[in-house]
């Protein structure tokens, strides 16, 4: 039961630095949005696009989630509800790595750079924010599994 509450730590540190990762993009992306359109409510029609309507927002809501889900569950672990939050990490992890391929093959077409979800240019695969969202979904993930796994054996 202890390597469970290890792990449980674990998970929670991967989704709280996912969520400050995502939360911090979402957060510039909306100053930045402002300052050039002048308000919140414009989709249609805009210099950089509307932050709602990038991925990473949705991102950082799943990561929210996800990580309210991990802290309730710390305190009883419980092979059912870990296994469907293994679940929604899965479906996250999908779309995260879904979009790191979309901006690499951006990448490979615009090789100068391209506009990222905080409307900055960015120049290597590397340095985009995505990239290391989608790391931590993937860690996430794998702890989940192996928390899902102590669990099964144990027969908690």
């Amino acid at each position: 039961m202890q390597t469970i509450k290890r792990l449980g730590v674990a998970l929670i540190v991967f989704l709280l630095a996912g969520s400050g990762i995502a939360w911090s993009t979402v957060i510039l992306a909306f100053t930045r949005f402002y300052h050039n359109e002048g308000t919140l409510l414009k989709i249609n029609d805009c210099i950089f696009p509307n932050p709602v309507t990038t991925p990473c927002f949705y991102g950082a809501i799943a990561f929210v989630i996800c990580l309210i889900w991990a802290i309730m569950l710390f305190r009883r672990a419980s092979l059912g509800s870990y296994t469907k939050l293994m679940w929604l990490l899965f479906a996250s992890t999908i779309f995260g790595w879904g979009n790191v391929a979309y901006e690499v093959y951006q990448f490979s077409t615009h090789p100068k750079g391209i506009v990222g979800c905080t409307a900055s240019v960015i120049t290597n695969p590397f340095q985009s924010p995505c990239l290391y969202g989608s790391i931590m979904f993937l860690l996430s993930l794998v702890t989940t599994y192996i928390i899902v796994q102590k669990l099964k054996t144990n027969k908690i």
